[in-house]
């Protein structure tokens, strides 16, 4: 029989994260107001306290597994609204870390590195990337040139690991990863993006223009290494998405409460209201959602997070956490009428956060071709 009940340390490790989540809610309307503002590395309120995360690694050999309270984690995050604490891990410093050689991981993998892929036009499709990377024969240096978009985590960032073009091989221009760090030379950046939703999501653009950086900086990552990582970022993503819907799906409850619309989880449906009934199925929407990430993650601590064996559960999390998320806030709003427009409280502000998670870190469409393909059998080139 499966179960699925969390251990004693998975329990003590979210309710700290969810005395941190209170704290966070008092945040939130002043970062949603003051998006060019970070957030501070560490909120005065927790300065003193054990980070959750640091917990989660001093009990990992008694939690569900470190993929597992991690993403539960990050769920509990972002049901807070505001981190309270800047996490020094990004996407970039992890491909490092994966495909660097050790000179290269001694040197970086301990920077906080974002991730540039998206450009202006290429959006969800990695092929359309036109930044360039051309080798000065003189020097041994490469010349980088090109403009990335939403890149996340830049602003507070020792640097950023880019993917662009290299020179042609045989017609085809293949993808090169290079590390750009914070004060290069030829490095525009360009300030935070303004966003309709999670405001608080430091969020940055940035321009090369005839950036120059050494030959130690290229790391052995094409666009296949580059997307393995996204198997782990896909669900935490969709977590992400879901810990926003919690939020305002506990707001509903607990304002149709006031008003005498309780669910009663034990009455048929022959003695429940219509309105009961829509809570119930998005509740029952939330929970699978949940437990196709979860699914995912448990895969990824048995196989390992870099194999490419979760590929696809990845796609099914990421593609059905973030329709979730979308559908459950929509809905939410729907239920509440006009109290949910009130700046009072943060309904419409969750509301505005949950949309972007349906198409960031892999939009539904794509991750719905992933798994079509898999299904059918199909290549990228017969199914586009």
């Amino acid at each position: 029989m499966v179960d699925f009940s969390l251990t004693g340390a998975d329990e003590r490790i979210l309710q700290a994260a969810r005395e941190e989540a209170v704290i966070g809610h008092r945040h939130a309307r002043y970062y949603d107001k003051h998006e060019d503002e970070l957030p501070p590395s560490v909120f005065p309120e927790v300065a003193d306290k054990q980070s959750p995360h640091d917990l989660a690694l001093e009990l990992k050999d008694q939690t569900s597994g470190p993929a597992i309270i991690d993403v539960l984690l990050h769920l509990e995050e972002s049901y807070a609204d505001t981190r309270l604490r800047r996490t020094r891990t990004g996407l970039g410093q992890m491909i490092v870390n994966y495909a660097g050689t050790p000179e290269q991981i001694a040197l970086f993998g301990r920077k906080e590195l974002s991730i540039a892929l998206t450009e202006p036009g290429a959006g969800s499709d990695p092929a359309a990337i036109r930044g360039t990377a051309t080798r000065d024969a003189q020097t041994g240096e490469w010349i980088l040139n090109g403009e990335k978009i939403y890149c996340s985590g830049f602003g507070g960032a020792d640097g950023v690991l880019v993917l662009v073009r290299g020179p042609a091989e045989n017609g085809v221009r293949p993808f090169m990863a290079f590390v750009v760090e914070k004060g290069a030379p030829g490095l525009k950046m360009l300030g935070q993006v303004k966003k309709m939703g999670i405001r608080s999501w430091d969020t940055e653009d940035f321009v090369l223009q005839d950036c120059r950086v050494p030959e130690f900086n290229r790391i052995d990552a094409d666009f296949k290494k580059t997307m393995i990582v996204f198997n782990g970022t896909r669900p935490m993503v969709a977590a992400f998405g879901l810990g926003v819907a919690r939020a305002l799906l506990d707001f509903a409850r607990e304002k149709l409460g006031e008003r005498g619309i309780a669910l009663r989880y034990e009455s048929g449906s022959a003695l429940r209201s219509a309105t009961q009934d829509r809570l119930l199925r998005l509740e029952a929407l939330y929970d699978a959602a949940l437990l196709t990430i979860l699914r995912c993650k448990w895969l990824e601590d048995r196989d390992g997070r870099h194999s490419g064996a979760t590929k696809v559960e990845a796609s099914m999390a990421k593609a059905i956490g973030g329709k979730a998320a979308r559908r459950i806030s929509q809905e939410c709003l729907d239920l509440l009428g006009p109290l949910a427009l009130s700046e009072d409280f943060l309904a419409e502000k969750w509301f505005r956060d949950a949309r972007i998670f349906d198409i960031f870190e892999g939009a539904g469409e794509i991750n719905r071709l992933i798994v079509a393909r898999w299904l059918l059998g199909y290549s990228a080139r017969e199914l586009a």
